[in-house]
C-alpha cells in the first residue's frame, strides 16, 4: 500500500460522469456547482467503446477535456473501465449485435487498461473495473464471479504496468453481494484488488434500519479471511425522487443521503462514497431513472444539493471521532478537526420518533451553532456541556464556538 499515489483523502465523492453527461460549457458549468457543494470526487465512465471505437482509433479529446475541467476545479476523479467495445466481443445480441456486456477479448481488454491509465497517470489515480458485474443488467449472458475475476486479474496487471502507483477498485456489485464478492476473492482476484466497491442501495429505506453496515461488515470478513481488510468505497448509492414505490420525496431524499453519508464514513469500514447521481438524467417526474440527481435536469437544486454542501462544506478538514451513546433512538456522530486546533463537530438525528431531548454539545464548547437542514442556522448556549434540540430523521450538524 505504500507505494501506491497518495489520494485525497475527502469522503466526498459523487457521479458527476462529465465525460458523457455533459457537453461544451455544461462541464465547466458542472464543475463548479460540485466545487461549490465541497465535492472533491467524481466517478467517470472512461468507457471502451466511445475511447477506442476501433482497434487502430483513439478518441481521447472528451475524456481529457472532462477530467482537466474536473481538476481545474479541485476535483480528483475516479475513472471507470468499461464495457467491452464492439469490435472485441464475441458473444452476440438477439438481433444480431455485438454484445459490449459480455466478456471481451482479455488482450484487447488489456490493451485499453494499459492505454488508458498510461494517458492518465499523471491525473488519474483510481481505476474501477467493470460496473455491477453481479447483475444480470450488466454482465451477459450471466453474472459469472469466475468471468469476472479472469477480467479483473488481466485488468489489474495491465493498470499496474502503466502505472505502478496506481490504485485499482474491483468487485462494484449492485448491492451488497457476499456470495459474488467470496467467489471472485477466490479465484485469485482478491490479491490485484487494492479497493472493494459496493453499491448498497436500499431504496427508500435508511442504512439503519436495513442493516447497511452488518452488510458491508460480512464483505470485511470476507476480505480478512483472504488476508487483511481492504478499503471500501460506496462507488454507486442514492435514490430517485420520483411518486414510485422506490421513490422519495425532495426532503427524504435529502435526508437519505445525509443518513448514508455519515453511517458510511463514521464507521471506519468506507474511505468515500459516491452518490448516483449529480444531474436527473431526464425531465419526466414520473420516470426513475431520470430523477436520481441532486440537481434537476435545468440546473436548478433540489433539497439534497443543499443538503449535500451543508455536510461537505461543515466537515471539510474533519475526521471521525467515534460516537456519543445516547440510546438506540439517535444517533450523535462526532468529528475532530484534523489539525488538532478548535472544537469537535457533531451530526446528530433520530432513527424514530420526532423529539425535544438534550445531546452532547461539542467539546470544549460553550456555545454551539446549529445548521438543521432546511432551516436557518441558530446559536445556542451549551449549559454543562449539554444542549435542548429538537431531533428528527434528517441529520443537523452541531458546531462549536
Amino acid at each position: 500500500m505504500s507505494s501506491l499515489h497518495p489520494l485525497d483523502d475527502s469522503p466526498f465523492g459523487m457521479g458527476i460522469y462529465p465525460s458523457h453527461r455533459t457537453t461544451g460549457d455544461e462541464t465547466i458549468r458542472a464543475a463548479q456547482l460540485a466545487r461549490d457543494a465541497g465535492i472533491r470526487w467524481t466517478r467517470d465512465e472512461i468507457g471502451w467503446a466511445g475511447l477506442q471505437p476501433t482497434r487502430d482509433e483513439w478518441r481521447w479529446q472528451r475524456f481529457d477535456r472532462a477530467v482537466d475541467t474536473m481538476r481545474a476545479h479541485d476535483i480528483e476523479t475516479l475513472g471507470l473501465l468499461c464495457y467491452g467495445a464492439p469490435w472485441a466481443v464475441s458473444l452476440r445480441t438477439a438481433d444480431g449485435r455485438p454484445d459490449i456486456l459480455s466478456l471481451p477479448d482479455l488482450e484487447a481488454w488489456k490493451d485499453y487498461v494499459a492505454a488508458t491509465v498510461e494517458h492518465f497517470r499523471d491525473r488519474v489515480h483510481v481505476w474501477e473495473l467493470w460496473n455491477e458485474p453481479n447483475s444480470q443488467t450488466f454482465w451477459h449472458p450471466r453474472p459469472d464471479p469466475k468471468e469476472y475475476a479472469r477480467l479483473v486479474v488481466a485488468g489489474a496487471e495491465a493498470a499496474k504496468r502503466a502505472d505502478p502507483t496506481c490504485w485499482i477498485v474491483g468487485c462494484n456489485t449492485g448491492d451488497v453481494d457476499p456470495a459474488f464478492h467470496r467467489a471472485v476473492f477466490d479465484e485469485g482476484a482478491w490479491q490485484h484488488i487494492d479497493i472493494i466497491g459496493v453499491h448498497p442501495y436500499r431504496p427508500p429505506h435508511t442504512p439503519e434500519h436495513t442493516d447497511m453496515l452488518g452488510d458491508l461488515l460480512h464483505v470485511a470478513d470476507l476480505s480478512a479471511a483472504h488476508g487483511h481488510v481492504k478499503p471500501m468505497w460506496l462507488t454507486e448509492i442514492g435514490i430517485a425522487t420520483f411518486p414510485g414505490i422506490d421513490g422519495a420525496t425532495e426532503w427524504w431524499a435529502a435526508a437519505l443521503l445525509l443518513r448514508f453519508y455519515l453511517t458510511a464514513w463514521s464507521s471506519g469500514l468506507v474511505e468515500k462514497s459516491f452518490w448516483y447521481d449529480f444531474r436527473d438524467d431526464g425531465a419526466d417526474p414520473r420516470e426513475e431513472q431520470q430523477n436520481f440527481g441532486i440537481l434537476r435536469r435545468d440546473w436548478t437544486p433540489k433539497l439534497a444539493y443543499d443538503a449535500y454542501r451543508l455536510m461537505a462544506t461543515t466537515l471539510a478538514g474533519y475526521a471521525p471521532n467515534g460516537t456519543y451513546d445516547v440510546g438506540n433512538d439517535m444517533r450523535v456522530l462526532r468529528f475532530r478537526p484534523k489539525d488538532g486546533s478548535g472544537p469537535e463537530r457533531l451530526a446528530v438525528w433520530s432513527i424514530g420518533k420526532n423529539m425535544r431531548r438534550p445531546v452532547p454539545a461539542p467539546a470544549r464548547a460553550d456555545r454551539v451553532r446549529l445548521y438543521k437542514f432546511p432551516a436557518a442556522p441558530v446559536t445556542l448556549d451549551a449549559r454543562d456541556g449539554w444542549v435542548r434540540v429538537d431531533v428528527n430523521a434528517c441529520p443537523m450538524m452541531m458546531v462549536g464556538e
